[in-house]
């Protein structure tokens, strides 16, 4: 940090300090280097004592002050240096830090929401954010917070950290939307559609049948409310409830033309009982409104080479792994085309691709398994 943060000394001494002056900040730079930030706290209170608005020893002070958690003592000479040069964007989101753990919220949120968008270094980046998140949260502002987590998203995709925190305030609006609709109308087709969806997600299709049923009762017009039906009627282990599913598929493209999952799965539904000209045009609507949607890709690319049209599903399956790379029955039915057609080497990478996703489907099928057996501790 402090290399990064130095810079020229705006001194305000008389020409007889200036020579002390310029021999202290030597030997803080010393210190600096060598990596003894306590010695070089006493020369820049040296300083400052010579030159109260030297930016320089301001900053480096302050800075050196707040890694050594002193947090209290680092706020006024970061403060005087942000009086100093306004856009030290590093240093404010650190005095909102030493804010925020001195016990002063309010001036802590401000000062890391003004910081935050305007700060280039990752990792200072990511601890405001997170520092933020966590504010806004504790003042009920999840929208906000939920903002900041998608922006940290962006710039550090893998990181564990910034992912959980994105889950955990997704959680809490989650949870809070589900509070509301418990107040203004838990007897709603809304409610029933949200409890039907707990109850999928816990792999009880039964119970989520029962409410999504209840929420078609109640408003038909529901949008979204006769494709989660279906998903739910196909998903069951019953047969009786599968051949339901197809019914579903159809009532949600009838309310809405323009659902390419519900056509795309109605597509699924028809082929599976052995009709694949009628699932190519179920297919084929889907790719109408969304010509990349790689899962009207695989199963139209399917339904061909069922009616023996191999060399057009071809692009189609190529397309699909290209617009989702995890697309697991793509990468396989594209190994078994290559190897058809004597492309062995492209045959081999699409089947270790499968391999791959297919292994990481198992592992988070155990993860999300163990999340469902025990929902009372979650």
């Amino acid at each position: 940090m402090i290399p990064a943060l130095s810079m020229a000394a705006a001194a305000q001494a008389g020409p007889g300090q200036e020579q002390t002056i310029e021999r202290l900040d030597r030997q803080v730079q010393t210190y600096l280097h060598e990596q003894k930030p306590e010695l070089a706290i006493p020369v820049l209170r040296q300083i400052l004592l010579l030159d109260p608005k030297n930016l320089n020893a301001n900053a480096n002070l302050g800075v050196l002050l707040f890694f050594q958690n002193n947090y209290a003592d680092a706020l006024p000479p970061m403060r005087t240096a942000l009086q100093l040069k306004p856009d030290l964007w590093r240093i404010q989101a650190l005095v909102g830090i030493a804010e925020k753990r001195t016990g002063d919220p309010i001036a802590a949120e401000k000062d890391l929401q003004q910081s935050f968008s305007n700060l280039e270094d990752r990792k200072i980046q990511k601890e405001a954010g997170l520092e933020l998140v966590e504010l806004d949260s504790s003042f009920g502002q999840l929208a906000k917070a939920a903002a900041v987590t998608e922006r940290l998203e962006e710039i550090l995709p893998q990181d564990p950290q910034v992912l959980f925190t994105a889950w955990r305030i997704a959680s809490q609006m989650m949870d809070q939307s589900l509070l509301n609709m418990l107040l203004v109308a838990p007897e709603s087709a809304e409610m029933h559609m949200i409890i039907g969806g707990q109850f999928g997600r816990e792999g009880d299709h039964v119970n989520a049948v029962a409410q999504y049923r209840k929420a078609v009762r109640l408003n038909p017009h529901l949008p979204g409310v006769h494709f989660e039906l279906a998903q739910q009627l196909s998903a069951s282990p019953d047969p009786a409830m599968n051949a339901q599913a197809e019914g579903e598929y159809k009532a949600a493209v009838q309310e809405n033309q323009y659902d390419v999952k519900a056509w795309s799965r109605l597509g699924d539904s028809v082929a599976a009982r052995g009709d694949f000209k009628t699932a190519e045009g179920d297919y084929r609507k889907a790719l109408a409104v969304q010509p990349k949607d790689s899962d009207a890709q695989t199963g139209l690319a399917i339904a061909l080479i069922s009616m023996n049209r191999s060399e057009e599903a071809i692009p189609l399956l190529e397309s699909a792994v290209r617009s989702d790379p995890t697309n697991i029955a793509a990468h396989y039915r594209l190994s078994i085309i290559y190897r058809r057609v004597g492309r062995t080497a492209d045959a081999e990478r699409e089947m270790r691709e499968f391999k791959h996703y297919n292994d990481l489907k198992v592992t988070m099928g155990h993860v999300f398994q163990q999340i469902r057996v025990q929902p009372d501790k979650q």
